[in-house]
């Protein structure tokens, strides 16, 4: 049934079709999640690897909230992507200056509420850690090829290769 399908019909990074009439190889949702990690200078692979680096839950307040496991175009909210606006800022950055994945409070909320206080009130140990050793500049954020660079994270493998590194990390290894 599928057999007379040209095979560049078929997105190149989520496996799924595309039809021939839409611009570009890649269909629209992964259009949109490569325009957002472009605009912050990352890759997915890198993506994948600060998530997992975090334990799949946002870097400041450790929840995920997400049914979705905060897969980013499963639905319309998805994770933030931290950046220090001093280096680049708003909207976009080179990439270096990612701190980390953060939920939509932490992100738009607390966080900016935080580093808008004068230095002598930011005493908050949680904030100030998060600021001082960002999840994203840590060596565990490095991206493991032919982990991180595997799947998108939108897939069913990353799912599976959370439960993977959780059943790892319970066993010792």
């Amino acid at each position: 049934m599928f057999d007379d399908i040209a095979p560049d019909q078929w997105c190149p990074l989520c496996e799924d079709w595309v039809c021939s009439l839409v611009r570009g190889r890649a269909c629209r949702k992964c259009r949109q999640l490569q325009r957002r990690m472009w605009r912050y200078g990352l890759t997915i692979a890198r993506y994948n690897a600060i998530l997992r680096s975090q334990d799949f839950v946002c870097a400041l307040c450790g929840d995920n909230e997400e049914e979705d496991f905060g897969i980013p175009h499963a639905k319309t909210s998805h994770w933030h992507i931290d950046h220090d606006h001093a280096c680049c800022g708003p909207g976009s950055s080179c990439g270096k200056c990612v701190r980390g994945l953060l939920c939509r409070k932490c992100n738009m909320e607390y966080l900016p509420a935080y580093e808008r206080l004068p230095m002598h009130m930011r005493d908050s140990p949680l904030f100030n850690t998060y600021l001082a050793a960002p999840p994203a500049q840590q060596s565990e954020a490095q991206v493991i090829k032919g982990r991180d660079n595997m799947y998108l994270p939108t897939s069913h493998a990353f799912l599976t290769d959370r439960k993977f590194a959780d059943g790892l990390d319970r066993a010792g290894g």
